[in-house]
This record gives structure tokens, sequence and C-alpha cells, in this order.
């Protein structure tokens, strides 16, 4: 919208309806024809997460069918980039050294992706192609526990992996791969990383660790 909007003179003539962060999710509405709850989130790195998780709720209270989770991540103009230049979030060799004492920061990727939700027994019935089952999916806040409000708390993250494990009626023990956000900064990975030894540590030893991903990159958490 930023880019649209930098001569007053020559706004197009749709920007508002076409560049609207708002109004994303509801043209894919129109386009298929979808009539049930229709919106587009902003939570940052979480976004699409967050989604599917009001997604799953929809389903499993009856209040969908089918749902449709998008996520999406273009960079068009410099500002914001600048911005989290100025605090010092982007890394400098433009990658991510995640859980790396390398780590110095993220860098930004684009891309798309979108999944096709829907309760197992009818996707059963459809004959449809199901990837995964979602046991249970949870999110929360920090609030005020941290020196900041881009400083993640180790309990906060702790508290949410476990309270979705138990929602899901799951053993710990059984887990092999733990999947991360892995930001590669040398604040959000040890906490990360802290949260997820606390959970699992007493279930894995050096002979069975814990194998921690991030994105494309696999690391060995070894836990004594």
């Amino acid at each position: 919208m930023t880019w649209a909007l930098r001569d007053i003179q020559k706004i197009p003539k749709y920007a508002g309806s076409g560049t609207s962060q708002a109004i994303l999710a509801n043209r894919i509405s129109w386009w298929l024809n979808l009539q049930g709850t229709s919106l587009t989130l902003d939570t940052a790195c979480s976004s699409g997460l967050v989604a599917l998780d009001l997604a799953c709720q929809g389903l499993w209270n009856g209040r969908s069918d089918v749902a449709i989770v998008g996520a999406s991540s273009l960079i068009l103009s410099p500002e914001f980039n600048v911005s989290l230049s100025n605090m010092n979030f982007l890394s400098r060799d433009g990658k991510c050294f995640s859980f790396d004492h390398r780590a110095n920061g993220y860098a930004r990727g684009e891309g798309f992706t979108a999944l096709i939700v829907k309760p197992l027994s009818k996707a059963l019935r459809d004959g449809n192609n199901i990837r995964a089952l979602i046991r249970a999916i949870g999110s929360n806040q920090d609030g005020r526990t941290t020196g900041g409000i881009t400083v993640p708390s180790r309990k906060a993250q702790r508290q949410l992996i476990q309270d979705t494990y138990q929602n899901a009626n799951l053993d710990m023990r059984e887990t092999r791969f733990f999947e991360a956000h892995g930001t590669g900064t040398p604040v959000g990975d040890p906490a990360e990383a802290h949260a997820i030894g606390t959970c699992f540590g007493k279930f894995r030893s050096t002979e069975e660790p814990l194998y921690v991903g991030k994105a494309l990159n696999i690391h060995r958490l070894v836990i004594h």
C-alpha cells in the first residue's frame, strides 16, 4: 500500500480496494464464492499459524466445514527493511544462523503458501489427499514478562508447548523432531532453545537426541 500512495496526485483508482490489507482475504472469498468468515491477520512472523489456529477452532466448533489458510510475504518497498535494520533485527550477512554462535539477525524472504483444512471424517469421505493431522493448536502472548516488547519469553513459550501437548493428550516422550522458529538472533534463539529443552530434555539423551528443525536446516539438539 505504501508505494501506491507516494504520489497523492497519481493514486490508482482502485488502490483502496486493491491494496488494502483488510480486503485480501475477501478477494479470495469473492472469487471462490466462499461465504464463511473471511479475514486477514497480521501477527508478524506468526500470522500464518495464528490464522491456522482460528481456522481449526472454526472447524472444531462446527462453524465451518472447510477452511483455506493462506500466508504470504512480499517485499515491495524498502521502508520496513530500513526500520528493521535500524533496530539491528536483520543479519548483516543476509543469512539466518539459527542456533549458531554466528547469529546476528535474520534474513527476510518472500513466498506464498495455502492449506486446505477439513475435519478428518469429511476429508476421508471426500477422498482427499491427507498430508497431516492437527491434534491440537494454540497461541499465547508474553504480556510484560520480559524487558521489552521485542524480547521473547522462555516461560511463555514453554507454557504454550506444554498446554498444546496436554490439549492433544500427547506424550512428550514420543517427540523426536521439533520445528522451531529459529530467528537467528542472540536473544531469540537461546530463549526458544531453553523452552524446548525444558519441555523435552528429561525424555532425551545423547543416544536419543531431539532434532530441532528450522526451514531447510536441521540441527541436532543433544540434551543430557
